[in-house]
């Protein structure tokens, strides 16, 4: 299967994924007047929605989701929850915990998540209430930072080439997807930074090489 795939910045930075979040249905973005938004909403053809969390526009690393609900940090204030309940079409769920940056703690595709041993037992059971799928809860190249370290949907996963090849063959299985080790803009590894993708699409930061963006096809399409 082919997908699209184009470099963006995002007022000036590459690192797209702080400030946007992606599924097949919708693109949550921090607001900007930029023109970026608009070639990424078009990009991966979906519902297009700007909000702060917390009055932040970290939108990307303080939420996590997919086509099952949308995870946010305590923080958020009522204004931008209820943005998000009347515009997603899926559950929305505060997640009570002292942990904020979900983003960065919870990698999720629609068949399972792998979270921080940081979050408690009750953390996690929301989580997995939320997103619907197997949840759990490990470390990935001895890290808790499981989002930031890899990016995952339905058809690939790209780790952070810290990653053991007996954890990647983990992640593959566990998320029943292909797998492979990758950078992006021009050799930062942590995935998620720079990296948004669906099923349709992919949009990198704009320092990502053409060897980067050769293995992003590689793994997601």
């Amino acid at each position: 299967m082919s997908g699209k795939i184009q470099r963006f910045d995002f007022n000036g930075s590459s690192n797209i994924g702080a400030f946007c979040r992606v599924t097949d249905q919708w693109v949550l973005h921090a607001p900007s007047n930029e023109p970026t938004i608009q070639g990424i909403s078009e990009l991966f053809e979906a519902t297009r929605i700007s909000t702060t969390i917390g009055q932040s526009t970290l939108t990307g690393i303080l939420t996590a989701g997919n086509q099952n609900g949308l995870i946010v940090p305590h923080i958020i204030v009522d204004e931008e929850l209820e943005t998000l309940q009347e515009s997603l079409g899926v559950p929305v769920t505060s997640l009570n915990s002292k942990l904020t940056a979900l983003g960065n703690l919870i990698l999720t595709n629609d068949h399972a998540a792998l979270v921080s041993t940081a979050f408690s037992k009750t953390e996690i059971t929301a989580i997995r209430d939320a997103l619907g799928v197997e949840v759990e809860a490990k470390t990935i190249a001895g890290s808790d930072l499981v989002g930031s370290y890899c990016v995952v949907t339905n058809q690939g996963l790209l780790a952070h080439t810290d990653v053991s090849e007996e954890e990647l063959e983990w992640l593959a299985s566990f998320f029943s997807v292909e797998s492979d080790f990758g950078t992006i803009n021009c050799g930062v590894p942590y995935i998620s930074i720079g990296l948004l993708v669906t099923i349709k699409a992919a949009a990198a930061g704009f320092e990502t090489t053409g060897p980067e963006l050769m293995r992003i096809t590689e793994v997601f399409f």
